[in-house]
């Protein structure tokens, strides 16, 4: 199945000091969920050749927003714009591929937009792409190059490629296996609020593999998870408690407490 990642879209900011009052005056509409003058504005601009604006109509007929929704013309658009380089378009562009919105599903040209788009640093384009070589979906399988630009996309930050490269790591799957390298990548992206990493960090912890055994981190980490919605991870951590002392478990909740309380707060904090 398609992660949430499959599609991304969104509005574009940038453009050329030429159109700045312009886009302002749409972008100002459209912060106040003024949609149609939004829609209006961005529309005139976009007819004299404004990317920016193009892409945001695009956008806005893709979604429904401040017009009916309209696939075909948002298709169109976000052509244009990919054929010229602008690479959130040629992400969006091979999504819309994936789906089969405004265009008969097309695996392969799906392929063929997430690599330009891709190659030119897109991380979510990276983690699509790799996607699709990792499940055969319009190209054939090939781990080593889903491993590479699973690694790609995660150097930027992404946390789910991030789990996804340290799985690949842990099995040696698409690269040499190698404990250390899946731990490292489980640990950075389990800091992001991936549950599975933060699971998967913690067996880690327990095994001793890639990281020296620890069983009061490998606590804390299926419990962040468990709080997080990984139910597997619940059952781990009621079956380490049986090996450990009260006095561990007890300092393990406490790291796990003070480590949500801290991420809550950096999250809200927007920082």
């Amino acid at each position: 199945m398609f992660t949430k990642r499959i599609l991304i879209l969104s509005l574009l900011i940038y453009s050329l000091p030429t159109f700045s009052t312009e886009l302002s005056e749409a972008k100002d509409a459209y912060d106040r969920n003024d949609v149609v003058a939004a829609f209006v504005l961005y529309e005139k601009l976009a007819e004299q050749g404004n990317v920016t604006a193009q892409n945001n109509i695009a956008y806005m007929y893709y979604n429904g927003i401040g017009t009916p929704q309209d696939y075909q013309k948002a298709l169109i658009l976000y052509e244009g714009l990919a054929k010229q380089g602008l690479v959130n378009a040629q992400n969006t562009l091979a999504a819309m591929y994936v789906q089969g919105h405004g265009v008969p599903q097309d695996y392969t040209k799906a392929v063929s937009w997430y690599k330009k788009a891709a190659e030119q640093g897109h991380a979510e384009a990276q983690f699509n792409l790799a996607f699709m070589y990792k499940k055969e979906r319009g190209v054939p399988k090939n781990y080593q190059q889903a491993a590479y630009w699973y690694e790609k996309s995660a150097e930027q930050g992404d946390a789910d490629a991030q789990v996804n490269i340290a799985f690949m790591y842990h099995a040696g799957q698409g690269v040499t296996q190698n404990y250390g390298q899946a731990f490292y990548w489980y640990k950075a992206s389990a800091a992001q609020g991936n549950a599975k990493a933060q699971y998967n960090a913690g067996v880690l912890y327990y095994e001793g593999e890639g990281v020296v055994q620890d069983a009061v981190e490998a606590h804390k980490w299926f419990n962040i998870s468990a709080r997080n919605g990984f139910n597997r991870s619940a059952i781990q951590k009621d079956k380490i408690e049986k090996k450990m002392t009260a006095p561990e478990i007890e300092l393990a909740q406490k790291m796990a407490d003070e480590w949500i309380e801290g991420f809550s707060e950096y999250t809200l904090s927007g920082e």
